[in-house]
């Protein structure tokens, strides 16, 4: 059952005040004043004279007018005392409107199995009491749930359905929501046409609504529209609308998401600074509403941004800021939808890490495809010893940056034929050192601060830097190891031609001590069969690319 008429139905019973009290807080509602929409029901729920039902129902729009304000927690306890409530009065109608405001506070925090859950509890409750209206929303709801977890189609469907149901009933402002939400699908379909139609239907309800607040977040979901159409003239201009009237936070929780509008808008344009600048307000906008989604995206654009500025640090900074973001939403059973990005956004870290990679190899003549090959020949070794498709994504980022360190290195010392000087060694070694602390400050996950700085070691404990022996080297540092002298072997180098994998593989069994002999002779027995010995194909490489996807 909707708020409008709930709210039909207690004037027919409560005073006048109690009504005149429940009109002024649903004004607030509609203008976006939620603290004066909470004083009111606040008010209702302590009054005694308040009938029982009207102060149940207060406390369910109590508990929706706190979750507008962002605070979950105050939300849920209400709730909960409004679904206790009426399963104490036993009226199935009350339970199923309160189970569906708390669906809605899962949903909210990312859970969605929980908010399906309820969603589900809840409908079962709506069809017992024959609540037409209720099932409506619900439908609406299980469509916003399925559009987060990417399943755009049966968004629609339920959309549709909800959409059908609130026209019936006469509820115009309700099913001018489900337009909204219908638009946005289409938006993510890329039926842009449809999308446009959707809006501007449901832009016609809310004014003849008098729904400010309604009128505002589907100005912004519009900006989406423009920016889509690569219209940006009008949705920079919708924006800076949107802005002027934000200027308290807490009454515009849409302002982080217009902001970031406003900086993709100038990432479009190359006008990175002012990009830049826009999109890192829409973050603490984010961090202050504690909106990960938001947060996340903000992250992934400001990657786009530097991206774009060559700023190679900066980017894969803000792409992995990205990846833990999403993988937290993963974990909150946020969707496939972010899965789907977070593939797209890995693909965009490995080239990300080969173009860095490459950027290093530009000052060695002798060494151009190290990396690449380097990070295909460790991949083949650590898929034999049993890494997931997820880790060994990651163990592929690490072996490209594996020599990110000699970007301190002279390139007279990278190319020099003859031997170094005891001062140009010590520059040398220090190139795994250097190249951790160039990501220090990035939060890799798995093992790629140990690739770096240790794939230097020797299973005697004779490497560098750290002096480590055995199976206190990282295991992805032996694996690294192998393959990193392997193709250091078998490739044309300053002071020498490249070896044929017959030699390469003799030497490496004869230098007793330097690598894991287990990990060595499994690698040598792959290099024996290789299609090409020693070397890589094409279409091999791509088997590694591709895992990002997996």
């Amino acid at each position: 059952m909707s708020n409008q008429r709930h709210t039909v139905e207690l004037k027919a019973v409560e005073s006048s005040a109690v009504r005149e009290s429940i009109d002024r807080a649903k004004q607030a509602e509609r203008d976006g004043r939620w603290a004066d929409a909470c004083a009111v029901y606040e008010s209702l729920v302590r009054d005694p004279d308040t009938m029982a039902t009207t102060r149940l129902a207060a406390l369910r729009w109590l508990g929706r007018a706190y979750l507008e304000q962002g605070n979950r927690g105050a939300a849920l306890d209400v709730l909960e005392a409004a679904v206790a409530s009426a399963d104490v009065i036993g009226s199935p109608p009350a339970v199923a409107q309160a189970l569906n405001v708390v669906g809605i506070v899962y949903q909210v925090a990312g859970d969605l199995d929980q908010a399906a859950t309820i969603y589900a509890a809840a409908r079962d409750k709506a069809e017992l009491a024959g609540d037409a209206a209720l099932i409506a929303m619900i439908d609406q709801n299980l469509g916003t749930v399925a559009m987060i977890r990417g399943d755009l189609r049966g968004a629609l469907e339920a959309f549709r359905l909800s959409h059908l149901g609130y026209q019936t009933l006469g509820m115009r402002n309700h099913e001018a929501q489900v337009l909204n939400n219908i638009a946005l699908a289409y938006m993510e379909l890329g039926e842009l046409s449809d999308a446009e139609k959707a809006y501007d239907e449901a832009a016609r309800a809310f004014e003849e609504d008098g729904d400010h607040a309604r009128q505002l977040d589907l100005a912004v979901n519009k900006v989406q529209l423009y920016i889509a159409g690569r219209r940006y003239d009008e949705a920079l201009a919708q924006c800076r609308q949107l802005l002027a009237v934000a200027t308290d936070a807490a009454a515009a929780p849409w302002r982080g998401e217009v902001l970031r509008h406003v900086g993709v808008i100038a990432r479009e344009r190359g006008d990175f600074a002012q990009a830049a600048d826009n999109l890192l307000k829409a973050e603490q906008h984010a961090l202050e509403s504690g909106d990960l989604l938001l947060r996340a995206d903000v992250s992934e654009q400001l990657a786009e941004v530097y991206w774009a500025q060559k700023r190679h640090r900066d980017m894969l900074h803000r792409l992995n800021d990205a990846h833990s973001l999403y993988t937290q939403l993963k974990a909150q059973h946020r969707i496939a939808q972010v899965e789907k990005r977070n593939g797209a956004l890995e693909s965009r870290f490995l080239e990300m890490a080969k173009q860095w990679g490459d950027s290093i190899e530009g000052k060695d003549r002798y060494t151009q495809g190290h990396c690449e090959r380097v990070a295909f020949f460790a991949c083949v070794l650590a898929d034999s010893a049993g890494f997931n498709s997820r880790s060994l994504f990651w163990f592929r980022i690490g072996a490209l940056l594996h020599d990110i360190g000699k970007i301190i290195v002279p390139t007279e010392v990278l190319n020099k034929p003859g031997k170094l000087t005891d001062e140009e060694w010590a520059i040398m070694k220090r190139h795994p050192e250097a190249g951790l602390e160039l990501v220090a400050d990035i939060d890799f996950p798995g093992d790629i601060g140990a690739i770096i700085r240790n794939h230097h070691e020797r299973w005697d404990g004779a490497g560098y830097p750290d002096g480590l022996s055995g199976e206190d080297i990282p295991f992805a540092a032996r694996i690294l190891c192998v393959a990193d002298v392997y193709d250091a072997l078998t490739t044309t180098r300053s002071y020498r031609p490249g070896l044929t994998h017959a030699r390469a593989a003799e030497i490496m069994r004869a230098s007793t001590g330097q690598f894991d002999p287990q990990l060595l002779m499994i690698f040598l027995t792959w290099a024996e069969t290789a299609d090409i010995p020693g070397r890589p194909t094409p279409q091999r490489m791509a088997i590694f690319a591709s895992s990002a996807g997996d």
